[in-house]
């Protein structure tokens, strides 16, 4: 921590600081802490404080962005100087706020204004970067539950996971990028605790998972986690979104004539993950019986008017998400509700044996 030390009194001289005290109270008014407060806290951090710049104890992470700001540099340079080769001088010191001070921040007008316009060296998005400390701004917005983050990247990069990667698909103007993020579940909470469903689905956008490749979805897509199956059955405004048949267009790229064009198909569907919230539910009737029952009485009458509508019975289930096909020519027609495993539970069983049953083909 010598570094840290010598960087942080060399930029108290430069910023007219005088004590360490004087700046324990900048610390404390960068995080919200005023009057009498600023300086009860000053008085009793100044001990921690003094033994953090010896090196007897780590930097308190809370005291990172109020002295980024204080100071007007980045954390990198307040441990090593040479971390930029910029010169620091008193009227310019030179003051990368980083994703993190935007995450802490979490200010739509600052998202709008300055977060778009920052690049990385190699001159891409800075959603692609990461700090000294390995992290991207997709974890920091996870860490300080920055909802108007989630908004921003919603509404201007179009945000989406990519269900066979689990990655997440940013688009801005004609550039995509793509961003592999472990905490997609954590993130999935915080998109969840938002209450916008619409919000929610559009960026775990199972249609997309179940109208493109190939119509499955494998164990280690996140449709197919438990973290994300509780999620869905433990707000109740996201599990009656499942019930809603809705539109969905699929667009695909063709060359034709020598150009390119773009071909497109609606299909409509209720949730494509209906069967996986049911397997689920099934599996845990101690905590979930209530919303099996809702999702096996939805589908005794939604399997009873698909069975109205085929004039011949040759459509089967070809998948373990219940996808329905016509048996000539393969094609879409809709997704039922099916039950492929034992319950030893009698009212489950007396809705289970009410349930129109399809061939199956998979």
């Amino acid at each position: 921590m010598e570094n840290l030390k010598c960087n942080i009194d060399r930029y108290m001289k430069l910023k007219g600081i005088r004590m360490y005290s004087h700046l324990l109270i900048d610390i404390a008014h960068e995080l919200g802490i005023r009057g009498q407060k600023a300086y009860e806290f000053a008085d009793k951090e100044k001990s921690n404080f003094s033994k953090m710049l010896k090196g007897e104890r780590p930097l308190k992470y809370e005291f990172i962005i109020p002295l980024e700001k204080i100071f007007g540099v980045s954390l990198a340079r307040l441990l090593e100087e040479n971390a930029y080769k910029l010169p620091a001088e008193k009227d310019n010191i030179p003051f990368n706020k980083g994703f993190r001070y935007y995450a802490y921040l979490d200010d739509p007008k600052l998202y709008k204004e300055e977060f778009d316009l920052l690049l990385a060296e190699d001159g891409q998005s800075i959603l692609t970067r990461t700090d000294e400390f390995g992290k991207s701004f997709l974890d920091y917005v996870v860490e300080y539950h920055s909802v108007n983050g989630v908004r921003y990247l919603h509404d201007e990069y179009g945000i989406k996971l990519k269900w066979y990667h689990n990655q997440f698909e940013f688009r801005k103007d004609k550039g995509i990028v793509w961003i592999y993020f472990k905490n997609w579940i954590e993130f999935a909470r915080l998109v969840a605790s938002m209450n916008d469903v619409e919000l929610f689905n559009d960026i775990y956008d199972s249609y997309n998972m179940f109208f493109t490749n190939g119509h499955y979805a494998t164990e280690n897509c996140i449709f197919c986690q438990s973290e994300y199956l509780e999620i869905m059955l433990d707000s109740d405004d996201l599990f009656n979104s499942i019930f809603e048949i809705k539109p969905y267009e699929l667009k695909s790229r063709s060359i034709g004539k020598g150009k390119k064009e773009v071909d497109s198909i609606t299909y409509y569907s209720i949730n494509p993950i209906i069967n996986n919230c049911l397997r689920y539910a099934l599996k845990h009737l101690d905590k979930y019986k209530h919303r099996a029952i809702d999702i096996l009485k939805f589908g005794i009458d939604h399997n009873r008017r698909i069975v109205s509508e085929i004039v011949f019975n040759n459509c089967y289930i070809c998948n373990h998400l219940g996808r329905l096909e016509n048996f000539t020519n393969k094609d879409f027609y809709d997704i039922v509700i099916f039950v492929d495993m034992e319950v030893n539970d009698d009212e489950i069983r007396l809705l289970i044996n009410q349930l129109p049953e399809f061939n199956k083909l998979m």
